[in-house]
């Protein structure tokens, strides 16, 4: 009898589990970590960024544009990750107002060059965003 309690008691216990944080707190950790030595926001060129390349991640940083078509977002150490076709993800939104912004975004990175005018280094394929 006592080791069926023991057991029940542990699979009471095993069986609790902390709620997944909302989308707010998730944006909000990334942003009180955005230059921790081991993030890919504090990479200080593509060969850092690269141990990154492939994977889902976020990055923050100030946010800028090229050609009125695509983002980028500019890591601390000015280091730029573009953001192609941002025009198209936001559209129907005013997102100029997020230039010179600090900003937050998600999405899977890859390190390789595009064939975009004016566009060379890493970008981001976006899922998610958000600013001030």
């Amino acid at each position: 009898m006592r080791y069926l309690l023991l057991a029940a008691g542990f699979l009471a216990v095993a069986g609790c589990s902390s709620p997944e944080a909302s989308h707010d707190q998730m944006i909000q950790d990334v942003f009180a970590t955005e230059s921790a030595p081991s993030g890919p926001s504090s990479a200080k060129d593509v060969e850092q960024l690269e141990a990154w390349s492939g994977q889902d991640i976020a990055l923050v940083g100030k946010f800028d544009h090229l050609n009125f078509k695509h983002g980028v977002v500019i890591l601390q150490s000015g280091l730029r990750v573009y953001l192609p076709h941002f025009d198209h993800f936001m559209e129907g939104y005013d997102w100029f107002k997020y230039v010179g912004q600090k900003v937050w975004a998600r999405g899977i990175l890859h390190t390789y060059t595009k064939d975009i005018e004016g566009y060379r280094g890493p970008s981001l394929e976006l899922n998610d965003f958000a600013g001030p």
